[in-house]
């Protein structure tokens, strides 16, 4: 133990050293406030998460820690499909394991500039290796773009108030395995509780989704829904 100690203290090792106590530091207070610890004896004020699937507000926002360039060597060596906090920690953990093992078995204690060549190459080895390591998170940290208004027309919906009108009304839309309660507004009348309508535009000024009975846009499929009812 205490030889390991003392080779983490020498050059290059000590580099990396400092820079795994830094990255322990960071990864401890992610984990403190993962588990929303008040060891500060703070406030307990509710906090608003915004989780909810906005339909009428465009595709969701994503973490700007994940959403890597995904460009030129970073990208190449597999490093970008995490985030960056993460590449950079598995590259320190690399390096210093490395920078160790050569000292250790590679460079002998009497060659001291061997130490200073040792730095460059233990960077050059721990990038590859590092990357082919967190490559296998890839599928963890997959950004799933939520759909924009534009891709619900030309889909189908059910009315779930009494009427729809141009002034009024409100629909379901099917979102993957959830159902999603949308504005609707029609020029035509005759729409109720449980007819099926398509939804043929989107209004950005009054946000809502213009629709059409599906029964006029498509008779044929609109009786038989009728029928199916």
């Amino acid at each position: 133990m205490t030889e390991l100690v003392q080779a983490s203290l020498r050059f290059p090792s000590v580099v990396f050293t400092i820079a795994l106590g830094i990255a322990l530091v960071y990864w401890l207070f992610v984990l403190i406030g993962a588990l929303d610890l008040d060891l500060l004896g703070g406030g307990h004020g509710d906090i608003d998460v915004g989780g909810g699937h906005d339909i009428g507000g465009g595709g969701h926002d994503v973490d700007g820690d994940a959403d890597l360039d995904g460009a030129g060597v970073w990208a190449s060596l597999g490093l970008g499909v995490v985030p960056l906090t993460i590449s950079l920690s598995v590259i320190i953990i690399v390096a210093w394991c490395a920078s160790l093992l050569s000292m250790a078995y590679i460079v002998p204690d009497s060659a001291t500039w061997l130490r200073y060549l040792l730095f460059p190459a233990v960077l050059l080895v721990a990038f590859p290796i590092a990357g082919l390591l967190v490559r296998p998170l890839a599928p963890i940290f997959k950004i799933k773009e939520g759909k924009f208004n534009a891709d619900y027309v030309g889909s189908q919906c059910t009315v779930t108030t009494a009427t729809v009108d141009n002034a009024f009304g409100f629909a379901n839309i099917e979102d993957g395995h959830s159902l999603v309660q949308i504005s609707v507004r029609c020029d035509k009348t005759g729409l109720r509780t449980g007819d099926m309508a398509l939804i043929i535009e989107f209004d950005p000024a009054k946000r809502t989704f213009i629709v059409e009975p599906l029964a006029d846009v498509l008779p044929a499929q609109g009786e038989e829904e009728k029928s199916n009812g």
